[in-house]
């Protein structure tokens, strides 16, 4: 009996499910009305899915080495990679021959979503171990096998431009695939993996996988816990210095593995026949050595045409100029799948609200608009998958509104700063701000216009018309502005001689 397997990667710092009354992002709710259990009619046997928490996500309370893990891998970004690897696990733990493989996300758990599809693009699912055994299903010898295709195959090149390490990728990947049977063909005849995702569907995809902010919180208590050790040195015995000095320690020992995991070597085949001690294989590795870390420029925005359905739900009113959108998909790829009449291949859809407000996670009677995007994700999935998923509608029921209230971080962030401070600082203590580039045609979802149609709608404090800038030069929106335009230049006109009041009645 062939099943759908669905993975769930939710956003940064989002782990849904611990509380009843806790802020859901909308990859927890798709989760949450297509698992199986005791109290769910659906079939393991034939729908089969993981969740994966966001990237600095943690269950406990209380100052843990976990928590204080999960901060530096938020600090640093390598924690993404953990996620691929559960991700990646989970598939090839769940995978039987003719299986269907749904893969969602939010936020860097979209990126996740889409670096997963690469990987299994380059690396496939093995169908035995490297010795020609079953695949292991759980434990460290599963997780192994994940973390060589996600470390040693999809990483190599990380942060660079794709073209530079390429070719030693896709070598890479052939060996991975030969020593784990996952052999598969493409499009072209091209060698790649035996398994290709069915629908990948991501609520808008941000990679920012460094965060400056945890970084310096980050370096600011591992000098404080330097301090405190040494502190504790001048005045306790050497046994209490030595229980204080552990957490600093591990967190060097963490950073440095961190570092050393990023370093990536290729060699050819010849160079890999000479035994590990030969100065010939040495120097070549040496000579093919770089550092894979996001720099914040090349990020992954490639996909598979074979991938048969791509959904991209995206922010028009995210603002921070950290959380730029990752495009997605190529123009040669998208005419290919034209020439086939499969113009639904790849469909990236604009909604109003910032980030949170399309991949939710604000309370739930301030999830109007997100409720939209949500539900035009599960209709897409419904109408691409037909029934070979289920969904329990009575486990998500949505209430979108196009006029809901609209978040910003931007101003959320000043808003929590005491009024002293500000003073201070000016309103400067704020993420930089930077509108969306939207091109001129882009789709958007029907309650966009709704939204700009209407006199005022609430924005955070403030109710007033909704006009992003980045919507200026829309083709759907054009007429709008320029008529709200000409309204506020003759309101402007009227006011100078005196017959504004006349105006407003």
């Amino acid at each position: 009996m062939t099943k759908t397997i669905l993975i769930f990667s939710d956003g940064t710092g989002q782990i849904g499910g611990l509380r009843p009354d806790q802020r859901l992002s909308n990859v927890y709710k798709m989760y949450r009305a297509m698992r199986p259990g005791p109290d769910s009619p659906i079939d393991p046997r034939k729908q089969l899915p993981f969740y994966d928490a966001g990237l600095g996500a943690g269950e406990t309370g209380g100052l843990t080495f976990k928590r204080v893990r999960n901060v530096l891998a938020a600090a640093v970004g390598t924690g993404i990679d953990e996620n691929v690897i559960d991700c990646y696990a989970a598939i090839i733990a769940r995978y039987e021959p003719g299986d269907r493989i749904c893969i969602f996300g939010f936020s860097r758990g979209a990126y996740t979503a889409r670096s997963l599809a690469n990987v299994l693009n380059l690396c496939g699912v093995p169908t035995h171990d490297a010795d020609g055994g079953p695949v292991p299903r759980y434990g460290p010898e599963l997780r192994t096998i994940a973390s060589e295709a996600v470390r040693k195959v999809y990483n190599h090149g990380a942060g660079a431009k794709r073209d530079r390490y390429e070719t030693e990728r896709e070598i890479l990947a052939a060996r991975f695939r030969a020593k784990f049977a996952s052999e598969g063909t493409g499009s072209e005849g091209e060698g790649q993996g035996n398994v290709q995702p069915d629908f990948v569907g991501v609520f808008d995809t941000v990679a920012a996988l460094g965060s400056r902010t945890a970084a310096v919180i980050a370096l600011t208590g591992m000098l404080l816990l330097v301090g405190l050790t040494i502190l504790v040195a001048s005045l306790a015995p050497w046994w209490m210095t030595a229980i204080t000095a552990l957490l600093p320690l591990s967190a060097l020992y963490w950073f440095a593995t961190s570092f050393w995991s990023q370093v990536k070597t290729f060699a050819d085949d010849t160079a890999l026949s000479k035994p590990w001690w030969h100065w010939r294989r040495w120097g070549y590795q040496l000579g093919h050595v770089h550092l894979a870390w996001w720099s914040g420029k090349h990020y992954d925005r490639y996909v598979d045409r074979e991938v048969r359905f791509l959904r991209h739900a995206l922010s028009i009113d995210e603002d921070r100029a950290r959380f730029p959108r990752v495009g997605w998909g190529r123009p040669s790829d998208l005419a290919w799948h034209k020439e086939r009449g499969r113009e639904d291949w790849l469909v990236q859809t604009w909604f109003a609200g910032n980030h949170s407000d399309i991949g939710g996670s604000y309370p739930e009677e301030e999830s109007r608009l997100s409720d939209i995007a949500l539900r035009w994700m599960v209709e897409e999935l419904k109408a691409a998958m037909g029934d070979t998923v289920t969904v329990l509608d009575e486990r998500l029921v949505t209430s979108p509104n196009a006029l809901g209230l609209q978040h910003s971080e931007r101003t959320g962030m000043l808003n929590a700063q005491p009024a002293w401070l500000r003073s201070i600082t000016g309103r400067r203590l704020v993420w930089t701000h930077a509108d969306r580039d939207i091109h001129p045609e882009a789709q958007l979802h029907p309650t966009v216009l709704e939204r700009l149609g209407a006199p005022h709608v609430p924005q955070m404090g403030k109710v007033k018309p909704y006009r992003p800038e980045s919507l200026r030069h829309h083709r759907d929106a054009e007429a709008i502005y320029s008529r709200s335009d000409d309204e506020a230049s003759t309101l402007q006109t009227d006011s100078t001689s005196g017959s504004y009041l006349n105006i407003a009645h």
